[in-house]
């Protein structure tokens, strides 16, 4: 059983048609969710916290309601321990919910509403994991369709999919140096779409898929391509300089979806906690070892994806902070 944000969130909107806004905390630019469900009466919203932070998000969120110039009422669902130390605020109402021992600890008036959503949803199904597999999210299915596809082709052409021959992805747009210099500046693109093998495939497109729906959840589909793309140029252009072999592979553009989720992770600390930082820095690392350790494989590329990822994650995150 797991009651979390998602979980409420989800259950907010399939039952009682609320809509999810994005609103950001202008002392550290950090993007925050809140669920709204407007009415004649006004508006009803909902965010979450945590004891460190509560009263940054609330009044961060009052200040994003006050502006849409409606009568609002703001709740705060605050994940808390059972001997924290409990205040009232004039931004919002309260409501104190011990995540690990599923326990609702206190709530104030006005925040009946969401005792009732607690309780159902420990009272369901709804809240029981049915299955660890998600399918993937749209940009992702595009991404790793047009990977297979790909690879189709170049089985065809080589007739092995177990090792495909450097001729055939050479003609297909593998990065090849001397030819990049004679102009074929596409292959810093197409290189990104070819794999060597059915195991090469199969380890990248399980990487995109596990990362692809965290990246386009959070940025949202055109960042998710912007960071796609231009992580996996950027990985094509270090290789291009710094190594002369032979490389293909969508790596590069996944090691920038690893970069845009360390973005998220530092930015996003005080609402989601350490642990997912520390969990894709250890990622990231072991992927570094295995890079070294292992002969044939383009640690420049790698390493030039990961840095492009970073940046224009903090390129995108500052512009949509300054367009709200």
């Amino acid at each position: 059983m797991k009651i979390n944000e998602e979980t409420i969130f989800n259950y907010l909107i399939k039952k009682y048609g609320f809509v999810i806004e994005e609103f950001y905390v202008k002392e550290n630019g950090e993007k925050n969710f809140i669920a709204l469900n407007y009415s004649n009466k006004g508006i009803y919203g909902v965010i979450f916290s945590l004891d460190s932070n509560k009263k940054l998000l609330g009044k961060n969120a009052y200040d994003f309601l006050i502006k849409k110039g409606k009568n609002f009422a703001l709740n705060n669902i605050i994940i808390s321990k059972e001997d924290s130390i409990r205040e009232n605020s004039n931004f919002y109402n309260s409501l104190y919910f011990d995540k690990e021992n599923l326990k609702i600890i206190s709530y104030d008036v006005g925040c009946e509403f969401l005792v009732e959503v607690i309780s159902s949803l420990l009272n369901s199904k709804l809240s029981r994991k049915v299955s660890p597999f998600k399918l993937p999210s749209k940009v992702t299915t595009i991404l790793i369709s047009i990977n297979i596809l790909v690879f189709i082709i170049s089985v065809l052409m080589s007739g092995n999919f177990i090792d495909i021959d450097i001729g055939t992805l050479v003609k297909l747009g593998a990065k090849v140096n001397p030819l990049i210099d004679n102009g074929q500046y596409y292959r810093l693109i197409t290189a990104m779409f070819l794999h060597g093998g059915i195991m090469h495939l199969l380890f990248n497109m399980y990487a995109l898929y596990s990362l692809g729906n965290i990246v386009e959840q959070v940025y949202g589909e055109k960042q998710y391509l912007i960071i796609y793309f231009v992580s996996g140029i950027i990985s094509s252009y270090t290789s291009y300089l710094l190594s002369p072999s032979i490389s293909v592979g969508a790596s590069g553009a996944i090691f920038g979806l690893l970069g845009a989720c360390l973005v998220l992770a530092v930015n996003q600390k005080n609402r989601i906690g350490k642990q997912f930082f520390w969990d894709i820095l250890s990622v990231v690392f072991l992927n570094i070892i295995i890079g070294i350790s292992t002969p044939n494989i383009d640690n420049f590329g790698h390493f030039g994806g990961l840095i492009g990822g970073i940046l224009i994650s903090l390129i995108l995150t500052k512009l949509l902070i300054l367009k709200k």
